[in-house]
């Protein structure tokens, strides 16, 4: 019987490719069989790093036990997790700044997690105090020393991120929201986007299963009094955030508009009322600053739901729902399609595609309290820094109703929704797309979504979307409906109604600049339509 000779070459290079040294997941920047040293325990694990800084000696090689005993308590799927998973977040982390706080009882698989991470991406490093608890490579819990274990762990943070370090990691049990306050402090700093990660295993609330599996004999008393103390971290607001790099790409743009339409006749003697003077030149990249901001001046995000720690009714809902949950560390593609200009704040339009949606849990509806904080100007009223909204339901501004029963006006988030995000903005998405207007590109659910680039002095960011909300209802009333078909039985009966009510707005015109077309829709407020979007990456994650 004769060899089957292209079989037996089939079978030994299949050999090949599936074996150990040849396999490499998406992202990493070592070889594979520079891993399995590392496991064996010829490289440090705890430290993997691009620039050279001081490394406490605590921080040096993991025993070949230790590693052993992390092999045991893997997480699931790696398809969980978008940062360990889907290339476009990894490519994304690779060139942003990323600090990942863990969070987990002992034993639930969360140093094995934050293992699989520190593998997942170069320029890396580790901070846990556990590496600051061996004594001659044993292990050795000193209560006495707790403190100063998790000090030099902090000191390890802060040198890591004053060194440019993009992927920190803290790898500590972080049951209470003030024990990584210190990490969350550096972030803001040094421009990191915070991701809260908490293991997947289906023991990790399991008292008994998670004292057989620590690896350093925590026993289950211990664990269920952690478990008690377990807190859901609620941040000041979800929304995408942009990278360093991005951030100073769209503020560059804003500022190019800026000097576009101070170029324009009419809009120039509009705004030079609200210069100091009232006379001169207008420039308008020193009234729009970003000093009232909160976290990095240089960052800039895309707001998803204000939470205010907690505060806003339906924020811990939201918190833990599955879609927040899942999404957390997950880069999206924002669309940038206009800006929009008032006395008070200037900002970017966002046009949220149908699964950015799922996520949006802002108030569409929201209404504008009156004052005066720029002159003749109206703005919400706001207590010190702190803003007074109390995250009641929202109301409805003029013509909503009818608009509603057109189909122009859609239900929004409230606190008993955040179980059925998906469903609500799958119920919307077809009408947004048919009416994609030039002057009118963002209505429906998720319209008020935009970017925050300066603030007139005295004005809080949160006015920007309130200026939005108003644009967006009179752009509406100056659009062309004609070719609006509803779905409402009660549409045709106050179509002719709301249409007479449209034909007292006059149309507010046109201006051309170099990257689209302005309007100015009165009271000061202008709107840019870029000809062309804008696309940037944003990772999905909150503000604590």
């Amino acid at each position: 019987m004769g060899i089957d000779w292209v079989s037996l070459f089939f079978c030994y290079f299949s050999g090949i490719l599936l074996s150990r040294d040849f396999i490499v997941m998406p992202g990493r920047k070592k070889k594979a069989h520079e891993a399995r040293l590392r496991r064996k325990g010829f490289i440090p694990v705890r430290l993997k790093v691009k620039k050279k800084i001081a490394v406490p000696k605590a921080t040096r090689m993991a025993s070949i036990s230790q590693l052993e005993s992390l092999e045991e308590a893997q997480p699931g799927s790696l398809d969980e997790f978008p940062f360990l998973s889907d290339p476009k977040t990894m490519e994304y982390i690779e060139g942003s700044r990323t600090m990942f706080i863990m969070r987990g009882l002992p034993g639930s698989g969360k140093s094995s997690l934050a293992k699989q991470i520190a593998d997942a991406y170069g320029n890396t490093v580790v901070c846990s105090a556990d590496d600051f608890r061996y004594v001659d490579g044993v292990y050795v819990f000193d209560r006495t020393k707790l403190q100063e274990s998790h000090e030099k762990c902090r000191e390890l943070a802060r040198l890591s991120a004053d060194s440019s370090i993009n992927v920190l990691i803290v790898d500590n049990t972080n049951i209470r929201v003030w024990e990584f306050k210190y990490y969350l402090e550096i972030a803001r700093r040094k421009q990191y986007t915070v991701v809260l990660v908490e293991p997947r295993t289906p023991w990790k609330w399991d008292v008994h299963e998670l004292a057989k599996k620590n690896g350093h004999d925590v026993p289950g008393r211990k664990i269920r009094e952690m478990a008690g103390r377990f807190e859901i971290a609620v941040p000041l607001y979800f929304g995408w955030f942009l990278n360093g790099d991005d951030s100073a790409r769209v503020l560059t743009v804003g500022e190019q508009v800026l000097k576009q339409l101070s170029e324009v006749r009419e809009f120039a003697e509009e705004f030079k009322c609200y210069s100091e003077s009232g006379t001169g030149s207008l420039d308008l990249t020193k009234y729009f600053t970003r000093e009232a901001f909160t976290g990095n001046k240089n960052s800039i995000h895309c707001t998803a739901m204000f939470t205010k720690y907690g505060k806003v009714p339906g924020s811990e809902a939201y918190t833990t729902s599955e879609m927040v949950v899942n999404s957390c560390g997950q880069v999206f593609r924002i669309e940038i399609v206009g800006f929009l200009i008032t006395p008070r704040t200037f900002g970017a339009r966002v046009r949220l595609t149908a699964y950015q949606k799922k996520l949006w849990g802002q108030d569409d509806y929201e209404t504008v309290n009156h004052g005066t904080p720029v002159r003749g100007v109206r703005s919400r009223n706001i207590s010190g820094d702190s803003e007074s909204w109390d995250g009641g339901l929202p109301s409805s501004p003029s013509l909503s109703n009818r608009f509603a029963r057109l189909g122009i006006e859609e239900e929004i988030f409230d606190e008993g929704a955040a179980d059925n995000l998906a469903n609500t903005a799958t119920e919307h998405e077809s009408e947004d797309t048919e009416r994609d207007y030039k002057f009118c590109p963002t209505w429906g659910f998720g319209r008020r979504a935009h970017i925050t680039l300066g603030c007139a002095a005295g004005i809080p960011p949160v006015q920007t979307g309130l200026d939005l909300i108003e644009v967006i209802s009179t752009e509406a009333m100056t659009s062309d409906l004609s070719g609006v078909e509803s779905t409402h039985e009660s549409a045709a009966s106050d179509l002719e109604s709301v249409t007479s009510e449209l034909s007292l707005i006059s149309d507010p015109g046109s201006f051309s600049i170099k990257k689209g077309e302005a309007r100015c829709y009165g009271d000061g407020r202008w709107v840019v339509y870029l000809d062309k979007s804008i696309h940037v990456d944003a990772m999905f994650s909150g503000f604590y």
